[in-house]
């Protein structure tokens, strides 16, 4: 049997029943992907001994048991959208990499070799145990206000260097690695800087350039290079900024409801809300990228964020230039009625140039001297940002777009990818539907 036929074997053999137990897969070729999707009926899954690198559960709304600690092979795992299972159990799979979770009460993930792990998603958890990983760099607990046991003892990699418990109860008691120095209890006051846009519009390096760092990956390519969300925290004149990049929209790697589960997760590593938006274009303006600015507002935010998104214009080499950067807004405000109200109304429109530094050396002569041109004019885009941002009337007087909580937000996710799918099986069954109605799928 193939690989698909035993897919389809699986859809038709269990996409009603109640309980799933495989032990062995030696007659079904159940190996390298596996997804269970919308098996409404699931209430119990035991998978042991199979050959499976990637799972994933999503949308089974009666699944209240789980056991899938017996997959040697496992390097991704994916469980969401299953609200009646409260606790996971995936320990012991050294293999596994990369995990996904949402709406659970308890999760054991120790003793495997996940690299980054947020439980945003997750905002009732109160039990996590993620011991025993020295490839653990990043945890985030940020949207965790309910947590009563954490240990991630036993971690001892050189990157996990902060734990931010400042969301946490303050009656918790972690167990930590001793290297672990910093450890975060106390709020501080903060502005919070969301960075979103198109795959390969310049986010990622728009968040560098801003921190000064290189710890966001950098990509040109209509890949994006971000699967995660990444923050990071700065100072500048006394003013904490925290900047959160998330994943780009048209991502082709990943599903819409993918994208708008990672969006999610960065938005709620920032608890006291939304300082202000930043909504890169890198001067495309075609339909999709700018109906993605509606899609946030209207999914996780509501109409009132425009007051505090701000367009940032980048690869725009005439970006010192008054003139240039007027006719380019007369540019954006003849494309979109949504860009229209933002920069007449508010004048929230920001033109900066931010070049790659991590060129390879070819053999030219010339290439220090470039470099050292590039990062001349990041450091006039950071100027012009900082600058800006520190002016904005949200960071003067410390206010703060408060988030829509995960149980309205998660529904709303839900409707609209059901309208995705709704519109996607029209366009299938008849192809002179206009495809007006999708933009992502």
């Amino acid at each position: 049997m193939s690989k698909i036929e035993s897919e389809d074997w699986f859809n038709e053999e269990y996409s009603k029943k109640e309980d799933i137990n495989i032990t062995d897969s030696e007659n079904l070729k159940l190996e390298d992907s596996l997804k269970i999707k919308e098996f409404t009926k699931l209430k119990r899954i035991n998978l042991e001994k199979l050959e499976l690198t990637y799972l994933e559960i999503c949308g089974c709304s009666q699944l209240t048991n789980a056991d899938l600690s017996e997959l040697p092979n496992l390097t991704s795992l994916s469980v969401t959208d299953c609200l009646k299972l409260k606790k996971l159990d995936c320990s012991s799979i050294k293999t596994l990499t990369q995990l996904e979770v949402s709406d659970l009460i308890e999760l054991n993930c120790s003793n495997t070799s996940i690299k980054e792990l947020s439980l945003n998603l997750c905002p009732y958890i109160t039990k996590l145990n993620c011991s025993n990983n020295d490839k653990l760099v990043n945890l985030d607990v940020s949207n965790c206000s309910n947590l009563e046991f954490l240990d991630c003892s036993k971690c001892f990699n050189d990157g996990f260097t902060i734990l931010d418990l400042s969301y946490c109860p303050k009656s918790l008691t972690p167990k930590y690695p001793p290297n672990l120095k910093n450890i975060i209890r106390e709020k501080k006051n903060i502005k919070n800087i969301l960075i979103v846009g198109s795959t390969g519009s310049g986010r990622s390096t728009l968040a560098n350039v801003l921190a000064n760092s290189e710890d966001f990956k950098e990509s040109g390519h209509t890949v994006s290079k971000t699967k995660n969300f990444n923050k990071k925290v700065f100072e500048r004149k006394m003013i904490n900024f925290r900047v959160v990049d998330t994943v780009g929209f048209e991502d082709t790697n990943l599903t819409t409801k993918q994208v708008l589960y990672k969006l999610a997760d960065g938005i709620y590593s920032m608890p006291e809300g939304i300082s202000q938006v930043l909504f890169v274009v890198d001067g495309r303006f075609v339909p999709e990228k700018i109906r993605s600015l509606s899609l946030i507002s209207n999914i996780f935010f509501g109409s009132d964020i425009l007051d505090y998104v701000t367009i940032v214009r980048t690869k725009f080499n005439n970006f010192r230039s008054n003139d240039h950067c007027n006719i380019d807004k007369e540019k954006m405000i003849k494309e979109s009625e949504t860009f229209a109200k933002i920069i007449n109304s508010r004048n929230n429109v920001i033109h900066v140039d931010n070049p790659p530094v991590n060129i390879e050396d070819d053999g030219d002569d010339d290439h220090i001297t470039q470099i050292n041109i590039n990062k001349n004019t990041r450091e006039k885009s950071r100027k012009i940002l900082l600058d800006y941002l520190e002016n904005l009337t949200s960071v003067k007087e410390n206010k703060h777009f408060k988030l829509k909580k995960w149980d309205e937000l998660h529904v709303s996710i839900c409707e609209y990818v059901k309208r995705i799918d709704d519109v996607q099986k029209k366009l299938d069954s008849d192809p002179a539907v206009s495809k007006n109605y999708c933009w992502m799928l």
